[in-house]
């Protein structure tokens, strides 16, 4: 921070505050936020206004998945069960992605000797770093405030882990980086032997009716034909996986399978896979993801199987149709290292 002048009249001024706050959390400086932050609400702890830029400045360009994933039980029970499963006592471990630190904390519970928890986000990973000391593992566990491909073995990681640990994955799997996270990793951080939580993901795909509100139309607005705009417009929707309106009509089939434990490049790929219809109307394919945390523990956010912080993806139809029971619907995909692409193939059915 100094290449501004902190005083104070810009620590009591919400406006001053929030605009230097929300500038350094754009640009990287996510750490310096943070203490602006504290030495503001230090400065002026009643001040009511000065809290609420305080949210405004520590929640600029964080994405709201953190809190959910916090919450998400099933997810955490699932990682701590993998974790301590791993045996990590007298080990050391990458966290990569840490957020709040909480998979790291699990890690150091189970008696990891050293944990590394690293997240590219300088906000979150001074936050992590308060989190961690405020639990007793300041310690064991060291917050890097970088992005994994960062990190060297040698001079980071004192030679390389034995464990590494991660969740960055999004709701198609791919889209936050974690193929090249992972592969890289593995390659470049780990020691001999050494193995990943999760071991593999599948990204898992099945015919489906949803009856709940798809993307906005565009059509006309005052009189004008504003249709075009349409081409602007994504058409996936985000579900909840508990959505009584979405409905499977099909068995789940996996598009795209992989193994972090023993794969290291994840290649462009493109294929097609055949769902048989069960009977009922479709009117899309809903997408979702399997995290093989080792080969007994998994986690699924399929439609149906209660809560996620993940979203199960519908792809919609043009046209609701109406397959005969035991008929067959061809689904294209593709993917390379951060996206994933998926469409039904009709004419082949």
């Amino acid at each position: 921070m100094s290449e501004t002048r902190i005083d104070d009249a810009l620590l009591s001024q919400p406006g001053r505050l929030i605009t230097l706050g929300c500038a350094m959390m754009a640009s990287g400086r996510g750490e310096k936020a943070v203490a602006l932050v504290e030495a503001a609400l230090a400065r002026h702890p009643d001040d009511p206004l000065l809290r609420r830029a305080a949210e405004s400045i520590l929640t600029h360009k964080v994405p709201t998945f953190h809190r959910d994933m916090l919450a998400d039980q099933r997810r955490n029970r699932a990682y701590r069960l993998a974790i301590e499963k791993a045996a990590p006592a007298g080990k050391s471990v990458l966290d990569i992605g840490a957020g709040s630190g909480l998979l790291a904390m699990m890690a150091a519970r189970a008696g990891a000797a050293r944990v590394y928890a690293c997240e590219a986000d300088r906000a979150l990973a001074a936050t992590a770093r308060a989190i961690v000391a405020a639990n007793g593992f300041g310690d064991r566990i060291e917050v890097i405030a970088r992005h994994s491909s960062a990190l060297d073995a040698r001079d980071d990681l004192d030679g390389g882990v034995d464990l590494i640990i991660a969740e960055v994955f999004a709701n198609d799997l791919i889209g936050e980086g974690a193929l090249p996270a992972l592969g890289h990793a593995m390659a470049a951080l780990a020691r001999p032997g050494a193995r990943i939580i999760p071991a593999g993901a599948a990204i898992r795909i099945a015919l489906a009716h949803y009856r709940g509100r798809g993307a906005s139309s565009v059509g006309t607005a005052e009189g004008f034909d504003v249709g075009p705009f349409a081409r602007h417009a994504p058409r996936v929707v985000n579900v909840a996986p508990d959505n009584e309106r979405l409905a499977l009509r099909s068995a789940p089939r996996d598009l795209f399978r992989f193994d972090f434990q023993n794969d290291r490049d994840f290649a462009e790929s493109r294929l097609c896979v055949w769902a048989e219809a069960e009977g009922g109307p479709v009117n899309g394919v809903a997408q979702w993801l399997r995290v093989e945390l080792d080969a007994e523990i998994a986690y699924e956010n399929a439609p149906g199987g209660g809560g996620s912080h993940w979203a199960v993806l519908f792809h919609p139809f043009d046209e609701e149709i109406a397959p005969p029971p035991g008929s067959r619907i061809a689904i294209q995909g593709w993917h390379d290292e951060r996206r994933l692409l998926l469409a039904p193939d009709l004419a082949q059915r």
